[in-house]
């Protein structure tokens, strides 16, 4: 369950909200009066949202979320009025969204609920984080290879990229490094299609004016706006229905959009980066996928490769969430036998990196042994997610004999005239795996 804090220094604001949320499902709620008070009850508790006043005594909304942003909060802003500019600022430079006051109950559920499922979707989500990038380009995997020598000229461009692979892969975090590396001074936007209601996905993308429905008591910009001279990421664009798609097309053409309820164009500067899990080319044939979109969207292609085509990456990866979540949770790290590695290395990973970030978790909150061996690890992983014995290769100190395993190498690598990573395919691991067995059985 999300934990969340209002701050507000009107005492019936907090109450309203408080018990409007918890009508909606959302128990774990705490208050605070203005910016000090939240700002100290952010750094004793672990909290997933924040609501917030602008205007407070003492600390207001602005300086609070210039002080907690790094504490990881999402932040939601209300504001009266005649400080729109001051919230629309404010979501450019990283707030969720806002709401004007008085607010509309539904807007503000709908806008919490989908804040908070972003933020669970996304915490294992691999972010731009200023070290994972170094392991995601260290792989020698073709396609990695192939965006790594390409990524620095693509990002500067401002074209349009399309980013595709399962989910968990790290799509979102090849995306933000694109940003990054444009040198855009904009915000980076996240859109998650997949997320969003039907009937609320026009007016994220293009925002709305005044009256234009019934709860719009004031203009509201889109994602598009707020990406201005940044970059809008739109994940799981495949998702997106196929009216939103002929609106979404003819916006990339003209450069502008229409609010809802609004006559006037609007331009638009934001580079455009979408992403999906799906088969694309086959959505396009189902006529679920409007083709044209998708040649607009497509000018540079980036297939991201799942994690069991990376297993010579799994050790890197393995070592960098160790880290990470021992410094976070402030624990002692797990010392990997190569057995371990290994094991883990032959693991499918339907969810990819996203699920080995979650097994790592778990294994260093979880487990009270400071080495972590083969049998420790594959209590944390699902059985039907690891190779068995059944594959043509098998690990030492199994029912099979090393003899066999030796000869199953040798023949695999004169079928292949010693390509390894071939060889490696041909036995059903990973080339890392391979590497391994030759160097511990002195192969030539």
């Amino acid at each position: 369950m999300a934990k969340l804090l209002i701050v507000d220094d009107e005492d019936n604001i907090r109450k309203v909200l408080k018990q409007l949320l918890a009508r909606n499902g959302f128990t774990d709620i705490i208050e605070a009066s203005d910016g000090v008070e939240a700002l100290e009850k952010i750094n004793d508790n672990e909290i997933d949202l924040v609501i917030s006043d602008i205007n407070m005594p003492r600390m207001d909304g602005i300086a609070l979320y210039e002080k907690a942003k790094k504490l990881g909060p999402v932040f939601i802003i209300l504001t009266a009025f005649g400080s729109i500019e001051t919230a629309v600022n404010m979501v450019k430079s990283g707030v969720y969204d806002f709401i004007s006051k008085p607010f509309d109950e539904s807007e503000l559920v709908n806008t919490v609920k989908k804040a908070v499922s972003e933020r669970c979707s996304s915490e294992m989500e691999i972010q731009y984080s200023g070290g994972i990038e170094k392991i995601f380009f260290q792989s020698r995997h073709p396609e990695i290879e192939k965006i790594n020598s390409v990524i620095d000229r693509v990002a500067t461009t401002g074209g349009p990229v399309f980013i595709t692979g399962e989910t968990g892969t790290g799509k979102g975090l090849l995306a933000g490094i694109i940003h990054e590396k444009s040198g855009r001074q904009g915000a980076f936007i996240k859109v998650n299609c997949a997320a969003i209601p039907e009937t609320l996905m026009e007016s994220e993308l293009f925002g709305y004016r005044k009256g234009a429905f019934t709860g719009a008591a004031c203009d509201k910009p889109g994602k598009f706006e707020l990406a201005a001279g940044g970059t809008i990421f739109l994940d799981e664009i495949g998702e997106l229905p196929n009216e939103l798609q002929a609106k979404l097309l003819a916006a990339l053409q003209d450069k502008e959009i229409n609010r809802l309820g609004d006559t006037k164009p609007v331009k638009i500067d934001a580079r455009v980066i979408a992403a999906t899990n799906i088969n694309i080319k086959e959505a396009i044939e189902k006529k679920t996928f409007r083709e044209d979109l998708y040649y607009r969207l497509n000018v540079v292609e980036f297939a991201v490769p799942p994690l069991r085509e990376r297993g010579e990456d799994v050790g890197l990866f393995i070592n960098f969430f160790n880290k990470k979540y021992s410094d976070e949770y402030g624990i002692a790290q797990k010392k990997f036998t190569p057995e371990a590695v290994e094991y883990i290395s032959e693991c499918r990973f339907s969810g990819n990196i996203r699920e080995l970030e979650n097994v790592i978790q778990k294994l260093l909150i979880m487990e009270k042994d400071a080495e972590v061996t083969e049998d420790i690890a594959a209590r944390y992983l699902s059985k039907a997610e690891c190779k068995t014995d059944n594959s043509l290769m098998f690990r030492a100190g199994k029912d099979k004999k090393v003899e066999a395993e030796v000869s199953l190498i040798r023949q695999a690598l004169e079928k292949t005239e010693g390509n390894r990573t071939k060889a490696a395919e041909i036995l059903g691991v990973s080339r890392r795996t391979l590497l391994y067995r030759i160097k511990e059985y002195g192969i030539a």
